[in-house]
């Protein structure tokens, strides 16, 4: 049987494979990814509101505005960072040792901290704690929700199980432009306390909703509780799909040396792990490095200090392009694959920004000029949420071996907190006077970093969409190239998991065919 059989699944037929269970997961988990994607795009319109610059900002004679002073800016907007690789680096232990489910429970617990202090701020010390304390809460999410989704998600629905994630970033930077818009115009502190105290419900509604959850089958075997591992598999299978069939996948798994309990953190610089490991802090270096954080943090006050009108509501129109991109994404990763998506959109990402940076060298640019800046930045945050925005995770999910997941994910996403905590803090000085002042011209610095994007990606990043966690392993202890890894058959107990995979999607696929066309 050829691997790649897959390919002749219909969209109707993936969608058909989503059990209620799987469904609760895959949207549940990333749920806890909202807060993360609300909290950034509340802070980018907040920081503009005039009422949050008088309590903590001053006014600026020479823009005749109430605004953050640029270091104070870069402090508020930065060293929450620090707070999510504080949590990056706790939850891997956690996750490790406790399992999935404690780790989620524990950052809807911080994130309820974080959001308290926040709307309890009298002083822009105490608001920055707080958001230090809740991107705690980004840190345990941008770990155990990628390995989360890989562990419980068939190879065919992977792709787009996993791009949840940035799905949910998303939805939630377009919940908090909304709510920016609504409240903008607001007398007093409530213009901006209401966005920012909105950011208690997912947390409560996480902590309702945890115990209705599985926990992973891979993790439960890795812990030797196979009996559990079943009961988990059966739930997110399904009900269809005969138990004879999915005992013969956990015995699979418990023959795979990968779900054998866990590593060290040498291992993962170690024989084929380090490649592996590379290619996990490529996709999440890169997902930084870029400027998204022009786009997600500093466009409103970019906007502003380019006289451009309505920025509150463009911000609004950037969050509702970038989210449909992403849904457009989820929707073909698992046809396309992951590569041709990253490359495509990395080019984009470059072209837009060069564009960016072209207007931005023309002095006192009329209204069309200002037009083309923003349909240049919204295009990139497009091109963006097209490719390396979602992608990075779902390449983070599944590139690692079980045994060593944990780690490769707390290091792969460390290095991406520090990424953007470099890029977050110099930016307000890249952009305003009095320092370098370079306004849209850090396009050319970000275009010409997402252009190498691309050379790395065609260089480092293997396609593995529709293969099991198994197999992927079994490819990299074989050292297959690159651009081998699309054609690659497995003879292996990886290539037979695969298999075992497939061939519960094709009783689940005809299944949910059947029962469609009888409803019909």
């Amino acid at each position: 049987m050829e691997v790649e059989n897959h390919h002749a699944l219909t969209f109707r037929q993936r969608i058909g494979l989503f059990t209620p269970m799987l469904t609760f997961l895959t949207v549940f988990v990333s749920l806890a990814a909202f807060n993360f994607g609300y909290d950034v795009g509340t802070f980018g319109g907040v920081q503009g509101m005039k009422a949050f610059a008088q309590k903590f900002g001053r006014y600026e004679e020479d823009a005749k505005l109430w605004a953050l002073p640029a270091y104070l800016s870069s402090i508020m907007t930065s060293t929450p960072f620090l707070g999510k690789l504080i949590g990056t680096l706790s939850c891997g232990p956690v996750a490790e040792r406790y399992g999935r489910k404690m780790a989620i429970l524990i950052l809807a617990c911080i994130s309820l901290v974080g959001v308290t202090l926040q709307v309890s701020a009298t002083t822009a010390a105490q608001f920055t704690v707080g958001r230090v304390i809740n991107f705690a809460m980004t840190g345990f999410t941008l770990v155990v929700v990628p390995i989360f989704q890989s562990e419980c998600a068939p190879p065919t629905l992977r792709g787009m199980i996993s791009a949840t994630l940035q799905l949910q970033i998303g939805f939630g930077q377009l919940v908090a432009s909304l709510v920016n818009y609504g409240t903008k115009g607001m007398d007093g502190d409530v213009s901006w306390l209401i966005p920012t105290g909105l950011q208690l419900v997912v947390p409560v509604i996480i902590l309702g909703l945890l115990p209705m959850l599985p926990e992973s089958p891979r993790w439960l075997m890795a812990r030797g509780r196979k009996d559990e591992a079943l009961e988990a598999m059966v739930k997110l299978r399904k009900k269809d799909v005969p138990i004879e069939l999915l005992q013969e996948e956990i015995e699979l798994l418990a023959a795979s040396d990968t779900n054998q309990g866990k590593g060290t953190w040498k291992e993962i610089f170690q024989g084929v792990n380090k490649r592996r490991t590379i290619i996990a802090v490529t996709a999440m270096f890169f997902q930084q490095i870029t400027g998204q954080a022009f786009v997600s943090q500093y466009a409103v006050i970019f906007y502003q200090r380019q006289k451009i009108p309505n920025p509150f509501g463009i911000s609004v129109i950037q969050a509702v392009v970038g989210l449909v991109t992403i849904i457009f994404t989820s929707l073909v990763v698992d046809s396309f694959g992951r590569r041709p998506i990253l490359l495509v959109g990395g080019s984009l990402m470059a072209f837009f920004l060069f564009i960016l940076g072209g207007v931005g060298t023309i002095h006192n640019p009329n209204p069309t000029q200002k037009n083309t800046m923003v349909a240049s930045n919204i295009l990139f945050g497009a091109s963006y949420a097209l490719s390396w925005a979602p992608l990075s995770y779902t390449i983070l999910g599944e590139t690692a071996t079980s045994r060593l997941k944990e780690k490769t994910n707390n290091l792969a996403t460390s290095i991406s907190v520090i990424t953007t905590f470099v890029v977050s803090f110099t930016l307000p000085y890249l952009l305003n006077p009095p320092y370098a002042a370079l306004g849209a011209r850090v396009g050319f610095i970000y275009g010409s970093l997402s252009a190498l994007s691309v050379v790395v990606a065609w260089l480092l990043i293997p396609e593995m969409k529709g293969r099991s966690l198994e197999e992927v392993d079994e490819m990299f202890e074989k050292n297959i190239a690159v651009r081998e890894f699309r054609n690659y058959q497995s003879s292996g107990i990886g290539g037979a998991i695969t298999r075992e995979d497939n061939t519960l999607t094709e009783i689940s696929g005809k299944s949910s065919i059947n029962a469609a066309d009888k409803a019909i």
